[in-house]
């Protein structure tokens, strides 16, 4: 007997207590979307980010060996977000009712698992190395202030770091979260009454 379970047995069945597929198809079609659309905007504006960093590099070729390995600390931090964040593309595509269940379902666990690792592990990982460059490159600039300036500076720049990091990116990443894990429960209840016997 085939294990095989998909959207098309499901939709043909009496619709009586079944969860409504389109729906599920919809929320999670949404979601992808946003979350490649999130990543595309995060290229572009890293990219940009990295070729104005390059750019003052070798427009104001800083002295001081700290400003060096800031800036390099800074454009390597993006480079993995970058290249971390899309990785994530390949596992964000769109399903329709032809899709089978247990193969969708395993998609968007895998999809959860790694926007964990994204939202735990590097993006610790980014904030940490930002802030170190940031620190370093800082020293430079700096270093001919009174103790008030430099104060100032590192304490509204680690303010800010800290704001979008333990707040804003938490508040977005708690969010996406929620809205996958409502995802995954649906597509598992849609697995548990396709397996069971029909009366």
């Amino acid at each position: 007997m085939s294990t095989e379970i998909d959207f098309k047995a499901l939709w043909n069945r009496e619709k009586t207590g079944a969860p409504d597929i389109s729906e599920i198809f919809a929320k999670a079609n949404r979601l992808n979307y946003c979350s490649r659309k999130k990543i595309w905007i995060c290229n572009i504006v890293l990219t940009l980010t990295v070729a104005l960093y390059i750019w003052i590099w070798c427009h104001y070729q800083p002295q001081f060996i700290t400003t060096k390995i800031g800036m390099t600390m800074m454009i390597a931090a993006m480079v993995i977000f970058i290249i971390k964040s899309n990785q994530l593309i390949p596992l964000l595509a769109k399903a329709d009712v032809e899709t089978d269940t247990n193969v969708f379902l395993s998609q968007m666990i895998r999809i959860k698992h790694k926007q964990e690792f994204m939202d735990k592990t590097v993006l610790a990982i980014y904030f940490i190395m930002l802030a170190a460059g940031l620190g370093l490159y800082f020293i430079e600039y700096t270093s001919r202030a009174n103790l008030v300036f430099k104060i100032c500076a590192y304490a509204i720049t680690l303010g800010l770091l800290a704001g979008n990091w333990f707040y804003i990116s938490a508040r977005n990443a708690k969010k996406q979260h929620k809205a996958i894990s409502e995802i995954i429960a649906k597509l598992e209840e849609v697995n548990k009454q396709l397996s069971a016997p029909t009366p």
